[in-house]
């Protein structure tokens, strides 16, 4: 019985492991990305993406390579169900979206202002991927719990003092072996103290920072 028992355990510490390697893998393929050709969307597409950040006069949206980023940790993890909080024009989300075409996953974006919510749906439409991509209007903090989980991802760049709060309300949410990422941990760090303590100590997962951009992104393993 006992042998049985280690033979178990040594075989989801493998699988473990097994995933632990394909994250880091993600990672380091990031940023190599800009230089392939193959990697690269069409031109028609690369140009809406130029014109959505011309837009985002805010600067609301993720940089290319924090986008890239996202597409790859999408791809190689395999997901199928991911949610954003914090769509703002929706260029995150055509990248993730990209991920998710290879997965055959699909994606929720919340996004609390409406005019940006309309012009995100919009984007998501003229990128081709309507079929994946899913804009709601609104707090999340409101439409979060009206979504089927669990999520196999969570992007998280919304409100950057929220994002403890987001954290207890999604992170049980997401499953074993599913990630947990937020942007701007590294620019905007004073803001969001109590979260970068709470993912680097919890128990339950395996966190990094990683810097396509100077912005920063931190991903977070779930383990149980």
């Amino acid at each position: 019985m006992m042998g049985g028992a280690n033979r178990r355990g040594r075989a989801r510490a493998t699988g473990l492991v097994w995933r632990l390697c394909v994250l880091v893998a993600s990672i380091l393929i990031a940023l190599p990305l800009r230089a392939g050709a193959q990697s690269q969307p069409t031109a028609e597409l690369q140009r809406l993406l130029q014109q959505i950040k011309l837009a985002d006069t805010d600067q609301l949206a993720v940089s290319e390579e924090d986008g890239r980023f996202l597409r790859v940790m999408i791809a190689t993890s395999g997901a199928k169900r991911v949610l954003e909080v914090g769509g703002a024009f929706g260029y995150s989300a055509v990248w993730m979206g990209l991920g998710l075409r290879h997965t055959g996953g699909r994606l929720t974006t919340i996004e609390f202002d409406a005019t940006r919510a309309k012009a995100a749906a919009e984007n998501v439409k003229k990128a081709g991927l309507a079929d994946i991509v899913t804009v709601v209007p609104g707090d999340a903090f409101k439409e979060i719990p009206k979504l089927e989980g669990p999520f196999d991802v969570v992007f998280l760049d919304a409100w950057k003092r929220d994002y403890k709060r987001f954290l207890d309300l999604l992170l049980p949410r997401v499953k074993p072996g599913g990630l947990f990422l937020a942007h701007n941990v590294v620019n905007k760090e004073t803001e969001m103290r109590d979260f970068l303590d709470a993912i680097k100590n919890d128990p339950r997962l395996f966190t990094t920072i990683v810097t396509p951009s100077g912005e920063g992104m931190s991903v977070s393993y779930k383990l149980k």
